[in-house]
């Protein structure tokens, strides 16, 4: 799963890695970094609108169009693999796909005692990447719009299965423009962008600090020494 993440450099730091050229605003945030993202937050996503893509502020917690029980569960993630057959992703899935800019994904490995070890993972070059989301507008459910999101997931990769079973979809670049597209995916192109990425992963132990959503700064990113 992908329970927080880290965004912690502006817009304009990745500029060089998302494949969205009609995108207006890369000049602003629209929401400010975080060393610690966490569900109920908001967070910097690209999505398609009917006036084009844009660059938004919205809320980690799955919230469907059609949701008018206001305690329906606001999944932080979505499986790769049921996107096509869960209702609450399917319409999503179609036609509203999103991506989530990303620094680096946290997750804990659970220790022989019983504990809890966070670590920070990124990509093995430090560059800044995007996930693989996506993202509702819903009306009804409340007297304020409420815009959301959710993170795709897949199977872990060699360099993480050892943390976690699961991980963050990490879109590679080429993909990102039709991945926007406001219109559905054949199955052979949808298939070939939610495999589990092949590029290598760099996993940093950091410290306990991580753990409370209120704690922000490069604290929680910072290496400890392997226990």
């Amino acid at each position: 799963m992908c329970g927080r993440f880290d965004r912690h450099r502006t817009v304009a730091g990745f500029l060089e890695v998302i494949d969205a050229p009609d995108l207006p605003g890369q000049d602003t945030d629209p929401v400010a970094p975080s060393y610690n993202i966490a569900p109920s937050q908001q967070a910097a996503v690209v999505c398609v609108t009917d006036t084009g893509p844009r660059l938004a502020p919205l809320t980690w917690g799955f919230v469907p169009a059609w949701a008018k029980n206001p305690r329906m569960p606001r999944p932080i993630n979505a499986r790769a693999e049921t996107l096509a057959q869960k209702p609450m992703f399917r319409d999503g899935f179609r036609t509203r796909r999103c991506l989530v800019l990303c620094d680096g994904y946290y997750e804990w490995q659970r220790r022989a005692d019983g504990s809890k070890q966070p670590f920070h993972i990124t990509l093995e070059d430090g560059a800044p990447f995007v996930m693989a989301g996506l993202w509702a507008r819903n009306t009804t459910l409340t007297a304020e719009v409420i815009e959301s999101f959710c993170v795709i997931t897949t199977e872990a990769s060699e360099f993480c299965r050892e943390i976690h079973p699961r991980m963050p979809l990490i879109l590679e670049r080429t993909h990102h423009q039709e991945w926007l597209k406001a219109s559905s995916l054949d199955l052979d192109t949808a298939t070939a962008m939610l495999e589990t990425c092949p590029q290598p992963l760099h996993l940093s132990p950091v410290s306990r600090f991580v753990n409370s959503p209120a704690n922000d700064g490069p604290e929680c990113i910072s290496p400890i020494p392997q226990e």
